[in-house]
């Protein structure tokens, strides 16, 4: 029964820059790169690589004047958080050096470290638990930097904050992290980190212009500078190691994994860096100086871009989407305005070379629906087409019916997210077998999906059939008789989304409002937003004028029936508009313009908790929301995903615009994100990471 949010962000590249040989860059793709770098308003730094052979290495700005022709090529910028994969490579030499596993516990070489069961690889991968910064100390980005990296020191030695979570099952991206790991380098090898790198790395590499800054307080996370040129030199280190053995340095890009006992989640990091299937990046903001350091193993090409306006990590991965697609002939997305050029494509020749047969679209702009349109066939062997009116699935979209409901009981003071959930829980026969005493589950943390509940199998099996409650209901996949809900992790500790927590809110809503589910969506979320069409039916017909689900190959697949416990996780068919009506009132509402939902309850769903690093290191989850902050602006959004249908909402959650993509394809993915950066990019929107 689990409705995984599945549609991961592999759109950061989509265009294909895995090619085995890239060649010299002709002067029209350095022109064109030129061109659409300054209309996107980029001012720095761009260098382009393969091997070591520099392939462009130019400075752009909108307006010269007196400006530096050759930024950075005599001196060096901070790398900031770039920084971390010199630390990486320094602490795996010195290992080997001492014979000393990435498996051994921290304090096993530094005394003073207050957390006993941390490992060196739980600091390397973010795996620690170890507290933020500002959660050490919140005035510490205001403080006085002379000595902090010392009174840093002290501070987390006498840290009573307790890890996060337990060590290696989940992901907190903390700066302390590669702080102690500066000091492991240095109470191991008996040298300074500046010394160490520099005879390690830096001088047998010949990094005439990367050194280390050890007046940086949070060392080892940041503090070392460089260049462009230095940089391919790294690259190339990278790529065919001679200070490491290649095994040792594949490490550092191969996902890490999260276990807990309930499942291992892959994620999109690695040691030190955000990684991919083919390529590593990072990015990093120091002393208002940005950079992006972007590498493609397989085809051993590099971007370098270095920004001195300290433009944003989606500001900077936006300008190297636009340099590989100009680099490998990626064709421009054009949704409703004609072909013009060789460069640019159809959005339905993408969904035949993608096997989408169909795609519904709506665009808001202004809190308003701006554009709509339905494109392709319902069903690939009937090949009728769409229309207006074609109802799609929303898979997990569904989940937002559920909060846009609580979120009015929350304003007419029907619900207390804060208030204790326990004795629902043993009413829905959910096992509390593991909580500790004192802990409560409550509404907010399974909105958030922290509430330490989940379901190891799923309701599908026939024996559910017909099944009206929770109460009913049998996992087949479960030891234990029942549904399968338990507890088994910490609640707030950590985020692990669970379809069943969905479950619950909607048995709790049932039994408050004495309406069955279907109607209790139509008085709280169909009849205000004024939807028409979308429904919780799950006897559609062939009069039914709805798409039917394919595989990656195109073949049709047999329509999933939801029964009644899961409506509220994945149960809805929708329009395009009608779900969008609902995202667009949340963000009207979280600048104050909804007559729906209050500013203040809006804002309560769409402050971030955690981060949710079991779907995405690039979004925090919220109440029913996930939350991109990448760029200089906040989106919110949610994905769905039902055996042969993929949809995606995203929304600005302050400058009223957003889309939602809804496709009958297991191929949608690639199709939803596509759209998603063609509509942006026309649209001007403020850029972010996927």
């Amino acid at each position: 029964m689990r409705f995984v949010f599945s549609l991961f962000f592999t759109f950061f590249f989509i265009i294909s820059c895995g090619e085995d040989s890239m060649g010299s860059l002709s002067e029209d793709k350095k022109s064109e790169i030129r061109q659409r770098l300054k209309a996107e308003n980029y001012q720095g730094v761009v260098l382009i690589a393969k091997g070591k052979e520099i392939l462009m290495r130019e400075t752009i700005y909108n307006k010269r004047g007196d400006k530096p022709k050759q930024l950075y090529r005599k001196h060096s910028f901070p790398l900031g958080e770039s920084s971390k994969p010199f630390t990486t490579y320094a602490l795996k030499i010195l290992l080997l050096e001492k014979n000393i596993k990435e498996s051994e516990y921290v304090k096993t070489y530094l005394k003073w470290f207050p957390y006993p069961k941390v490992r060196i690889q739980n600091l390397l991968s973010h795996t620690s638990g170890l507290p933020k910064l500002l959660e050490l100390d919140p005035n510490y980005d205001a403080n006085d930097p002379k000595n902090q990296r010392s009174k840093l020191k002290t501070l987390l030695s006498e840290s009573k904050l307790k890890p996060a979570f337990p060590e290696g099952e989940y992901w907190k991206n903390s700066r302390l992290d590669y702080f102690v790991l500066a000091y492991l380098i240095e109470e191991i090898s008996k040298k300074t980190f500046k010394e160490y790198l520099q005879e390690k790395i830096f001088s047998p590499l010949h990094l005439e212009h990367t050194f280390v800054d050890m007046s940086d307080p949070v060392l080892g996370n940041s503090g070392i500078y460089s260049n462009p040129e230095d940089l391919v030199l790294w690259k190339d280190e990278l790529f065919k190691p001679t200070l490491l053995f290649k095994k040792q340095v594949d490490r550092i890009f191969e996902r890490t994994i999260l276990r807990d006992a309930v499942a291992s989640d892959p994620i999109f990091f690695g040691e030190g860096v955000f990684v991919g299937d083919y390529f590593h990046w990072t990015y990093g903001n120091d002393k208002g100086i940005s950079n992006f350091i972007y590498q493609d193993r397989k085809s051993d090409f590099f971007i370098c871009l270095a920004s001195p306006w300290g433009d944003s990590k989606g500001e900077l991965s936006s300008y190297k989407s636009i340099i590989t697609e100009i680099m490998f002939g990626g064709k421009r997305l054009k949704l409703k305005e004609p072909i013009k050029s060789e460069s640019e494509i159809s959005l339905e020749d993408v969904m035949k070379e993608q096997n989408v047969p169909a795609v519904g679209i709506a665009v808001y702009k202004n809190h308003s629906l701006f554009w709509k349109k339905n494109f392709g066939v319902r069903n690939l062997e009937t090949k009728e087409k769409v229309t207006d009116r074609t109802l799609f699935r929303a898979g997990s979209l569904s989940k937002t019916t559920i909060v846009f409901t609580v979120a009015s009981l929350i304003d007419t003071k029907r619900l207390d997210p804060f208030q204790s959930w326990n004795g629902k829980l043993r009413k829905f026969r959910v096992g509390l077998g593991k909580k500790k005493k004192g802990e409560i589950v409550n509404l907010d943390q399974l909105l958030s999906h922290t509430s330490g509940l989940t379901e190891k199998g799923n309701w599908d099996d026939p024996i559910n059939s017909g099944k009206k409650h929770i109460t009913d209901i049998k996992d087949i996949y479960s030891t234990k008789n029942g549904n399968g809900l338990e507890l088994y992790y910490t609640p707030d500790s950590k985020s692990r989304y669970s379809g069943g927590g969905y479950s619950i809110i909607q048995e709790a809503l049932v039994d408050a409002l004495r309406m069955n589910f279907p109607k209790i969506i139509e008085r709280y979320v169909g009849e205000p937003l004024h939807w028409s069409e979308s429904t919780f039916r799950q006897n559609l017909s062939a009069e039914d004028d709805h798409c039917d689900g394919h595989d990656e190959e195109g073949k049709l697949l047999p329509l999933k029936k939801f029964i009644t416990p899961e409506l509220g996780s994945g149960g809805l068919w929708t329009r395009p508009e009608e779900i969008g009506s609902l995202f667009n009132e949340i963000a009207k509402a979280n600048v104050g313009k909804s007559e729906l939902i209050s500013e203040a309850t809006a804002k309560y769903l769409l402050t971030p908790k955690m981060s949710a690093a079991n779907l995405t290191v690039h979004a925090l989850v919220g109440r029913g929301f996930f939350l991109n902050r990448t760029g200089n602006s906040e989106y919110f959004f949610h994905g769905g995903h039902t055996m042969g249908h993929k949809a995606l909402a995203f929304f600005n959650s302050r400058k009223g615009y957003g889309i939602v993509i809804l496709t009958n394809s297991e191929n949608g993915s690639n199709l939803i994100w596509r759209i998603l950066r063609s509509v942006s990019m026309q649209e001007k929107w403020d850029k972010f990471v996927n």
